[in-house]
């Protein structure tokens, strides 16, 4: 058997981001409690920065997962992350009066470290004073050239702004790790919904957040704000009512030429086929979109437990006497008729009744997504339980 060596150096910086953006998302939800509707951004004056009206925190998160090291007075992170607020202070980009400076780290701070102090509000002048000491015998003294522009930052900082700036700087050592992320998420959310469905829950409101993420990050939105964040858990949890069910899949897919090759050989295909709907038409696309989307829906309802088994039947069995009373109506209009007659009788039977319009009928009374219907009357199509020509049977 052939050993991997896995380079950590290399997993740990794109495990940061996705610990970020998590990050991000339980900062909000726990800030959501004690601010004035906060706002979070991403990657703007820090990693993550959630603001009200009164109050700007920024926050540099550090995850290491190599190695659970000490955060030594030297630290690389900490210098790092001084560096950055030494610069925004002295060039003017925050008010230091109103801003309050977070460290977030996986590491230790050891008591005999300096930076012990910040784990806790540091108020006395006079330990302000001696951790100001410590600090400037360390940018002065130190050999480090990783941090050497770190300590011209700091030692540019007049003494009255070190002051302030040592008393709103605040370390979260031992902090939680990227596994352990998603249960203090959920704790957060734990009056959102029901014990059982809390890993469902949180996989949507996740979904989300991340493409919101991805839109601030892009500076499509300025930030995050927590009453929309409040709007989203809302909507989600009544999608996790009695008479509803969470849509997964809300975005309409994107079919290839490739994907339509791949599929040639099913059978709700070829039903499309013998009344002529063209291959590589949008129409056809829009079905295998339905398709696909019903089939994952489905089956992820029955995964996560949300969705009856008997329920999933007496739905299918809803579909089939709807389309079996309009299908044999057409199937009294098709006596007699030719070939030609036969397709485009069927094609329009198929275009009018479910492509142009869809059948009302639900799943759930409060689940309205017309993908579901139409994919799942493709679903039938498939197994051969409907069609849309009126010989279909005899002619697949």
């Amino acid at each position: 058997m052939t050993s991997t060596i896995t380079d950590f150096s290399a997993k740990e910086p794109s495990l940061g981001y996705f610990y970020q953006i998590k990050y991000a998302l339980l900062v909000l939800l726990s800030h959501s409690k004690e601010l004035d509707n906060p706002k979070v951004r991403i990657e703007n004056l820090d990693d993550i920065e959630i603001e009200d009206i009164n109050t700007l925190q920024l926050l540099q998160t550090k995850l290491h997962i190599k190695n659970k090291a000490n955060l030594t007075d030297s630290s690389v992170d900490f210098w790092k992350t001084i560096r950055i607020w030494s610069e925004y202070i002295n060039n003017g980009t925050i008010d230091l009066d109103s801003t309050i400076f977070n460290l977030i780290t996986t590491e230790e701070i050891p008591e005999s470290s300096v930076l012990h102090k910040f784990k806790k509000n540091i108020t006395l002048d006079s330990e302000v004073l001696e951790v100001i000491k410590v600090l400037d015998r360390i940018a002065i003294e130190s050999t480090n050239k990783t941090n050497e522009k770190a300590y011209l930052a700091y030692q540019s900082l007049s003494l009255e702004n070190k002051k302030n700036l040592i008393k709103r700087i605040r370390i979260l050592d031992n902090s939680i790790a990227i596994t352990e992320i998603n249960d203090k998420i959920k704790k957060e959310l734990i009056f959102s919904t029901y014990p059982s469905t809390i890993d469902a829950f949180l996989e949507i409101l996740e979904g989300w957040w991340f493409a919101k993420s991805i839109e601030n990050l892009t500076s499509q939105i300025d930030n995050i704000s927590s009453s929309e964040l409040q709007l989203k858990i809302a909507n989600i949890s009544d999608s996790f009512q009695a008479d509803n069910l969470p849509n997964h899949f809300p975005i309409q897919l994107e079919i290839t030429d490739e994907d339509v090759e791949s599929l040639k050989e099913r059978n709700f295909l070829k039903q499309l086929e013998l009344i002529k709907i063209k291959a590589n038409s949008r129409t056809l696309k829009r079905a295998i979109s339905d398709f696909r989307r019903a089939f994952e829906q489905r089956s992820k309802w029955l995964r996560l437990h949300l969705l009856n088994p008997d329920e999933e039947e007496q739905y299918d069995v809803k579909l089939f006497n709807y389309w079996k009373n309009i299908f044999d109506i057409m199937c009294d209009e098709a006596e007699e008729k030719s070939i030609e007659e036969l397709i485009e009788l069927g094609k329009g039977f198929y275009l009018e009744q479910f492509a142009k319009s869809c059948p009302q009928i639900k799943i759930r009374e409060k689940f309205n997504e017309d993908y579901l219907t139409r994919g799942s009357y493709q679903m039938l199509a498939d197994s051969k339980k409907i069609g849309w020509h009126p010989n279909y049977k005899e002619d697949l």
